[in-house]
């Protein structure tokens, strides 16, 4: 390993841990499908996907690398400050057809900047099920902006004293939150064929929501 690739390694180490934590943070908030972290790089007006969590790498590959100027939700949320919320794949096709175009599934989204002073970093933003109401707001939207702030403030902490929080690698892939086991609920009926008669056991009409006998 060539000294430059180590200082490369040295430097995306130093935000990885806030990074992932955000992340993972923002997934559970949101219900979400995925979520991940763009951070500015050491090339002008281009963002880098830094963190991504709840998909594999690969298929994110074409938004890897994203410049600011382009007409995408993740470069409107940094150059704005401002955040976009795409409900799902109608209201993304409206917005930004070329990004909708290119998406493997259909799905609602949220960017938000991750922010510090007049300090813009980068862009948190989580993939959710779709929302059948364009005005509807995702589950945790308020929870993920305040995520967006933390994260914002621990990359400031990080900068102060030191070099610029920056992101020049591939994204680092980080494991979803485990979702806590399902509780199973079991209810029993039997229906008779010859006389169309259907019993149940009082488990199964509470499950059905049917009282009596």
């Amino acid at each position: 390993m060539t000294s430059e690739d180590e200082r490369a390694d040295a430097t995306a180490a130093r935000p990885a841990a806030p990074l992932a934590d955000a992340v993972t943070e923002a997934l559970g908030a949101a219900g979400g499908l995925a979520a991940g972290v763009y951070l500015r790089s050491t090339t002008a007006r281009l963002l880098r996907l830094a963190v991504l969590s709840g998909l594999p790498g690969p298929l994110f590959r074409p938004w890897w690398r994203m410049h600011v100027d382009r007409r995408f939700p993740v470069a409107d949320a940094y150059r704005l400050g401002v955040r976009v919320a795409l409900p799902n794949a109608t209201e993304t096709m409206r917005r930004y057809p070329q990004f909708a175009a290119g998406l493997p599934f259909p799905f609602g989204s949220l960017y938000v900047p991750v922010t510090a002073g007049q300090a813009t970093y980068g862009v948190l933003t989580v993939l959710h099920p779709a929302l059948p109401d364009a005005g509807e707001a995702p589950a945790g939207h308020d929870r993920v902006v305040r995520i967006a702030r933390e994260l914002g403030s621990a990359l400031a902490g990080l900068e102060s004293g030191g070099p610029a929080v920056v992101w020049d690698g591939e994204p680092l892939c980080v494991r979803p939150p485990v979702a806590r086991a399902f509780e199973g609920r079991v209810g029993r009926f039997a229906w008779d064929p010859a006389t169309g008669a259907l019993t149940a056991d009082d488990r199964c009409r509470l499950l059905l929501g049917c009282s009596g006998a």
